[in-house]
């Protein structure tokens, strides 16, 4: 195989590194589409627990009152 030129090994570089930019930027993406979905989902189920919580209290109330 031939060498490389300065101007190959450069333009090899430059492509490499734009890969890695845009393989790091899809990462970052995703990664924050997944904590977004994590965030979602621990707001759901703590407004389900809260929900729980009251209708408990409610039937406590009823129970007592009776």
């Amino acid at each position: 195989m031939a060498q490389q030129t300065k101007a190959q090994r450069s333009e090899a570089a430059k492509k490499a590194a734009a890969t890695r930019r845009r393989n790091a930027a899809k990462d970052a993406g995703a990664d924050a589409k997944q904590q977004a979905k994590r965030a979602a989902t621990t707001t759901a189920d703590a407004a389900k627990s809260v929900g729980r919580s009251v209708r408990a209290a409610g039937e406590a109330a009823l129970s007592r009152s009776k």
